[in-house]
């Protein structure tokens, strides 16, 4: 006789291939009245694109974010992203108070984000807004004027 016990499924365990999918796993996560202050929560997806179990709250970040802020935190994200399998990848969530729409300090905020991003060589899986109305992607054209 085996006592071996079956493994146990969780959701959490579930790939997130979709950004809805991450939207939904964030709202299951993160609870509107925590998302009533300015700050950045970290999640790390592996290769097969699961959640890590680390979540990384930032808390008290400017409306206004300094390059080099934004750079020195990249930078930690392609430290903490080395030591993973290759394709990890990290969702990026803004927090706010106000409504569910995307303003001009998101769009500098995920601009700027995307662009250090880059230069670290960090894979980014998506940034995103969550305020206590609600989530959304903060796509890259989002806020983009044709030639600009």
């Amino acid at each position: 006789m085996d006592d071996a016990t079956p493994p146990r499924y969780s959701p959490l365990d579930d790939p997130l291939r979709t950004d809805e999918e991450i939207l939904d796993r964030i709202g299951q996560l993160i609870q509107p009245e925590s998302r009533e202050w300015r700050s950045l929560v970290l999640f790390f997806l592996d290769g097969a694109a699961r959640t890590l179990p680390v979540v990384v709250p930032v808390d008290d970040v400017p409306e206004d974010p300094e390059p080099a802020i934004i750079e020195n935190l990249c930078w930690i994200l392609s430290q903490v992203l080395g030591k993973q399998e290759p394709d990890a990848s990290v969702v990026i969530m803004m927090t706010r108070p106000g409504e569910a729409k995307a303003a001009a300090t998101d769009l500098i905020w995920r601009d700027r984000l995307a662009s250090a991003a880059a230069g670290q060589g960090v894979r980014v899986r998506l940034i995103c807004l969550a305020t206590p109305d609600g989530l959304l992607t903060l796509s890259a054209d989002q806020g983009r004027r044709n030639g600009t």
